[in-house]
């Protein structure tokens, strides 16, 4: 198998998981140590999750309100 593969998973949470692993990288970021603590990458990976997290909580008010 090839390392450097990536692969898709899914998962299935309720929304109100969702916002709380929003909460949790958003916490992670603003108490991230910074490289070379942690690898430079992980912070913008950080971002996009948080992203990522907070459209899928837009996603639910939006149908859901």
């Amino acid at each position: 198998m090839n390392e450097e593969e990536d692969y898709d998973y899914t998962v299935s949470v309720q929304i109100e998981d969702i916002k709380l692993l929003h909460h949790c990288v958003k916490e992670t970021i603003k108490y991230w140590p910074g490289a070379p603590a942690r690898p430079y990458e992980e912070q913008e990976q950080l971002w996009a999750l948080r992203d990522n997290l907070f459209k899928i909580i837009l996603e639910d008010q939006f149908n859901n309100s």
